[in-house]
């Protein structure tokens, strides 16, 4: 079986976290977004996804946030599915310990 090309390295994750995070033009932005399991779950259970994507949004409040739709075998964003947000953020709901926060 083939690696997941996704898998990344705690020493990978910390340095692309902690770049965002101390770029000045980030500085007190959300730096990080927070969907139970069972939402994911929801959207990969569709039938035809075979993966999700993330979009990066604005929520009322102008706060940087997350959308997350299904994408089928084609690259295709499933719209008439479910679609997440209401993410918990990042500081607001942040782990205090993890060593991607800067």
């Amino acid at each position: 079986m083939a690696q997941n090309p996704h898998i990344i390295t705690l020493s990978e994750a910390e340095t692309m976290t902690h770049a965002y995070q101390q770029d000045a033009q980030f500085q007190g932005l959300t730096v990080a977004c927070r969907i139970d399991n069972e939402a994911y779950q929801e959207v990969m259970s569709q039938s035809g996804c075979v993966s999700i994507r993330t979009y990066f949004a604005l929520n009322a409040q102008g706060d940087l946030t997350i959308v997350a739709v299904g994408v089928d075998e084609n690259g295709d964003d499933m719209t008439n599915g479910v679609l997440l947000n209401r993410a918990y953020d990042c500081p607001s709901e942040c782990a205090p310990n993890s060593p991607l926060l800067a």
